[in-house]
């Protein structure tokens, strides 16, 4: 089996640094030699905003402050910042963490993977510098000031709350829609597009049912559950199994929504040999809803680091299995995906119930 490429490897083989002159790319050419007294970084009126442990004179702050980004575009930018070797930051949505990013730093000028809830960016630089998001390819980049970014791989789904992407990959993306008759008719659809750097999955909802389940979304019930069931070692006999005949090695478990709105989606990892096993808490999804859909990316090479540390390792292979179970915000039963026409003649009880065989997804590779 091929082996899967980490996402710096691929950052590696698809991003250029952006344009540099040689030896003045340390950023100390911007700023330092200059005449004009430097007045601080440039802000915008974006949701997005910069904050971390900065000791620049301008901004000094420790996690107490937020330098908002401008809108360039589709992409996020905090133009001329100063940073030191030592400096630390993250960037978060609304200045609130429910909805932040971060990840490894690896090269000035190429475009970085992060994710919600990822690790605090620490470029070691010394310098002024420009920092951008790319929400489309979750990506960010630390330039020389004036200095434009080169962005390395681009997933073919932007986690943005649209969903014209979707549509756009046609039957490249497997999928199950609700069958006549299932007892489990909340969810309309779910599909999975995977490559090797990320498994996207999307969810429409049927309006009204879901609408119901929102009003209950408050107070001690503040989250809407469902659970990622995911079979990586392409066999049944192993893992959970009361999803019909398939067993299914790994849950990610979370809520799409709480205070009656759409949140990001951010689970815990269980592995499902046995006994319940976990093995992460975050940092592993991220998620947007608008109206009756929801989108969600899952990171592999994040998951496969997980997973790794289990007492069973598995990683997830090019060809996997994988499906949804969507609950009630107090944890009861609201709906199965993928599911069947229940059939109480059968003499094998998923069927009875209308469980359906999980979606066999066929990763696509990089050439």
């Amino acid at each position: 089996m091929k082996k899967i490429l980490s996402i710096f490897a691929i950052a590696a083989m698809f991003a250029v640094a952006c344009n540099k002159d040689d030896d003045k790319d340390n950023g100390n050419d911007n700023g330092g030699n200059s005449t004009t007294e430097y007045a601080g970084p440039e802000q915008g009126t974006s949701a997005w905003s910069v904050i971390g442990s900065l000791a620049e004179e301008k901004v000094a702050m420790n996690w107490d402050n937020d330098l908002v980004m401008a809108a360039s575009g589709d992409l996020f930018v905090l133009k001329n910042l100063k940073l030191t070797a030592a400096d630390e930051f993250k960037i978060r949505e609304n200045k609130d963490w429910g909805n932040n990013r971060g990840g490894d730093f690896v090269e000035l000028g190429s475009g970085f993977a992060v994710n919600n809830g990822g690790k605090n960016i620490k470029p070691g630089l010394d310098g002024l510098y420009d920092i951008y998001y790319n929400p489309a390819a979750e990506q960010m980049a630390v330039c020389a000031a004036g200095k434009t970014p080169e962005w390395g791989y681009i997933p073919a789904i932007a986690i943005d709350g649209k969903f014209d992407d979707w549509a756009a990959l046609g039957n490249k993306a497997v999928s199950a829609k609700n069958a006549e008759g299932s007892n489990w008719d909340a969810v309309k659809e779910i599909r999975c597009y995977a490559d090797e750097v990320y498994v996207f999955y999307y969810i429409e909802f049927d309006s009204d049912l879901l609408a119901e389940q929102m009003a209950e979304v408050t107070g001690e019930t503040n989250c809407l559950p469902i659970r990622l069931n995911i079979n990586t070692d392409g066999e049944f006999t192993s893992g959970y199994t009361s999803y019909s005949l398939d067993g299914y090695d790994f849950i990610i478990e979370g809520s799409l929504a709480e205070n009656k709105a759409w949140t990001s989606f951010d689970g815990t990892l269980h592995q499902r040999i046995g006994s319940w096993n976990q093995l992460q808490e975050n940092g592993l999804c991220s998620g947007a809803g608008e109206a009756n859909h929801y989108e969600i990316c899952l990171m592999r090479d994040a998951f496969n680091a997980a997973a790794a540390t289990s007492s069973v390792p598995m990683p997830m292979g090019e060809v996997f299995q994988t499906g949804i179970r969507f609950y009630t915000p107090s944890w009861g039963e609201l709906s199965n995906m993928p599911n069947t026409t229940p059939n109480p003649d059968s003499e094998v009880s998923g069927e009875q119930k209308g469980w359906g065989h999980l979606l066999e997804v066929h990763t696509v590779m990089f050439e």
